[in-house]
């Protein structure tokens, strides 16, 4: 009998240990210098990627309730990119470039599998982050729950300023983040590409005057 209790203590101590140093683990990041860039937010796989228009939105308001109400606040067109995060991915979320946090709204929802379930992007419980950047862009981060990842954390604080590649929160176990980029933001990536976040850039704005 106390060996026994002395093996699961020992399977608790590695299951804990191994929680923290490999789910938990923080690697440093290869971020790029250049301000016009912007870095993935999160690490795993482009899943999605959505271009929208606010007058199109507008007219199929009953079809894209919940991407009109992603793409708020952020222009009249850009482009939405949804990237999966499964159990053996960085679980930290990073700023995709150096800007602002203007706000940020937690939504309850669902909490569907967001690495297989495509509507996991709309109904799931969410946290959405409202960034603006010296040059005067709007952007948002949106961390998605999934079927295990039921805890979402963001480190930041209203009016904080952020650098690119800066840790600004944490997704528990796979999930889902988005980030909404205006029309100004050139995609870089496609769907299927395995992003790095803080590292890999996601897109390029290419107009230097607001």
């Amino acid at each position: 009998m106390k060996e026994f209790l002395f093996i699961l203590v020992v399977l608790a101590f590695l299951l804990g240990g191994g929680y923290k140093f490999y789910f938990l683990r923080l690697p440093e990041r290869n971020i790029p210098l250049e301000e016009n860039v912007f870095v993935s937010p999160a690490n795993g796989k482009v899943v999605n990627i959505i271009h929208w228009d606010k007058e199109q939105l507008a007219i199929e308001k009953d079809k894209n309730k919940a991407l009109e109400v992603f793409t708020g606040d952020v222009g009249e067109r850009g482009a939405l990119v949804s990237i999966s995060m499964n159990l053996h991915n960085v679980h930290y979320q990073r700023a995709p470039i150096a800007s602002t946090l203007i706000s940020k709204k937690h939504e309850e929802g669902k909490f569907l599998n967001a690495v297989s379930n495509p509507r996991a992007t709309w109904e799931n419980e969410h946290n959405v982050l409202l960034f603006k950047t010296e040059n005067g862009l709007r952007y948002k981060v949106i961390q998605i729950a999934g079927m295990m990842a039921r805890r979402i954390e963001d480190f930041l604080e209203t009016g904080q300023k952020v650098k690119t590649g800066e840790v600004i929160g944490l997704i528990k176990l796979g999930s889902q983040v988005s980030i909404v980029l205006p029309e100004e933001v050139e995609i870089l990536v496609k769907e299927g590409d395995v992003v790095i976040d803080g590292e890999s850039v996601i897109g390029k704005w290419q107009t230097k005057a607001f």
